[in-house]
């Protein structure tokens, strides 16, 4: 019976060190994406708006954060939208939206994270988590709200903490609008092999039984289609709705699209 040599020491050597740098990268890079995961999801900008602009509150988080929000009560009878916008902008950037659920007597709540627009602190998974439930609570409590009559919304990042929310509150419905399946599922594929991944939207979708309406542009680039199909498929809920626009992309969506997102929001969750 032939029998396969013995491997050199030399050889046995050089396998342990190889095993031992690759160990050590993939702590590196485990060390990294936890410590500044943070840094490369949010990207707040200079605000776009003044501490003392029209209809502007201030909540304050049980981390002590202020958080800025515009507040624009519904009309008899009608709903309100609790808002979490996109990356890279703020709450004094969705003013179209704003004036579009308006004119039509939707009440709105737009708020900001903490570190953007008029918000202090700095942005992470909790603070965004904390910001929208310090809203939910405002609308529900000093406001009296009913939670029936309010349409949980987000868009992009605020996917994040609009999907958290909904997994913890009973709503009228939930609305996402180019939403992730999770934040290292949009970025290089070695983010995905590591801890330290925020908003599991995908996972925490699929506990979610409230009414959901996602909206997408098919073209994209930021966060595929792919995402939002994802999202609706594995949604439990008995009601739900994806509606899509061609030729539209990831920041254009409300600047060439904002009527057809109205229209879509209003037929899903207006009755």
């Amino acid at each position: 019976m032939k029998t396969n040599p013995p491997r050199p020491p030399g050889f046995i050597r050089l396998l342990g060190t190889l095993t031992l740098l690759a160990l050590a990268a993939f702590s590196l890079l485990c060390l990294v994406s936890c410590t500044v995961a943070d840094r490369l999801i949010f990207m707040p900008q200079p605000a776009s708006y003044p501490r003392d602009a029209p209809g502007l509150i201030q909540l304050r988080t049980p981390r002590g954060e202020a958080i800025a929000a515009f507040h624009f009560k519904a009309g008899p009878g009608m709903p309100t939208v609790l808002y979490s916008h996109g990356n890279a902008e703020d709450i004094g950037q969705a003013d179209a939206l704003y004036q579009a659920l308006r004119s039509r007597g939707w009440g709105i709540l737009a708020y900001d994270y903490p570190g953007y627009g008029q918000s202090t602190g700095e942005p992470d998974e909790r603070g965004c988590e904390q910001a929208i439930e310090t809203a939910w609570h405002h609308l529900t409590g000093a406001e009296g709200v009913a939670p029936d009559d309010i349409i949980i919304m987000g868009r992009s990042v605020g996917s994040g903490p609009s999907v958290w929310l909904a997994a913890r509150q009973s709503c009228r419905a939930l609305v996402l609008v180019a939403p992730f399946t999770s934040t290292f599922a949009v970025m290089p594929p070695a983010h995905r092999v590591v801890p330290g991944d925020r908003f599991p939207n995908l996972r925490r979708i699929r506990g979610i039984a409230t009414p959901l309406l996602v909206i997408h542009g098919e073209n994209d680039s930021v966060i595929p289609l792919a995402h939002g199909r994802q999202l609706h498929d594995a949604s439990p809920a008995s009601r739900k709705h994806f509606v899509t626009f061609p030729g539209t992309d990831h920041n254009d969506l409300y600047a060439t699209r904002l009527g057809g997102v109205i229209d879509a929001l209003i037929d899903f969750a207006g009755a």
